[in-house]
């Protein structure tokens, strides 16, 4: 809301002059987040967020003919517009001309809300790639049959590593073996060395 309003008005609408740049416009997909310029006129639509009641902002352009039959709906005259009293008096023609055609005048529509030509690109968008060409086929190829794809081989299952620590399997299971200390090689070769 802005600074210097009072205790708002019926039927949940307000018109003022942007006190500051800050705003962002909510209206149709193109102008969607645009700066809202200081001293631009805007429409503000009051929505409740976690319990406290703000406004939510957009050019005065970017109003849809869906919001001013809302607006009509809810207001019986469009002098009881919230903040219709503070506007200079050709902006108060605009929003009664608005009101009686049901629709913003075309010259009252912001650039940011226009849609780009076919040529033009929409600024911080990235052109579209186009795809590359196919190959051509060479002579032999087109001889051999060159319309299939060659075969890729199979991946390769990977070995099992057997050593003194550890050994695993391909399968879910894990064996470690563990390598058996001095004491019990010593004892190994003892036992070896009888048996010869």
């Amino acid at each position: 809301m802005s600074d210097n309003e009072g205790p708002a008005k019926k039927g949940g609408y307000r018109v003022e002059y942007a006190s500051s740049g800050r705003a962002k416009c909510k209206g149709p997909k193109p102008c969607t987040g645009t700066d809202i310029p200081k001293g631009a006129l805007r429409l503000g639509s009051l929505v409740e967020i976690r319990g406290a009641a703000n406004y939510s902002w957009r050019h005065w352009g970017c109003a849809s003919s869906k919001l001013i039959s809302n607006m009509k709906e809810r207001l019986d005259d469009v002098e009881e517009l919230d903040g219709f009293d503070e506007l200079r008096d050709e902006d108060k023609d605009r929003i009664r001309r608005a009101f009686e055609e049901g629709k913003v005048a075309d010259a009252d529509i912001p650039p940011s809300a226009g849609k780009p030509a076919a040529g033009d690109a929409v600024e911080g968008e990235k052109p579209k790639k186009k795809r590359a060409p196919a190959k051509k086929k060479t002579e032999t190829e087109a001889e051999e049959g060159g319309d299939e794809k060659p075969k890729k081989a199979p991946a390769r299952k990977p070995r099992v590593k057997v050593g003194w620590l550890s050994l695993t399997r391909t399968c879910s299971n894990l064996i470690h073996y563990r390598k058996p200390s001095r004491r019990r090689m010593a004892l190994n070769r003892k036992r070896n060395r009888r048996r010869l």
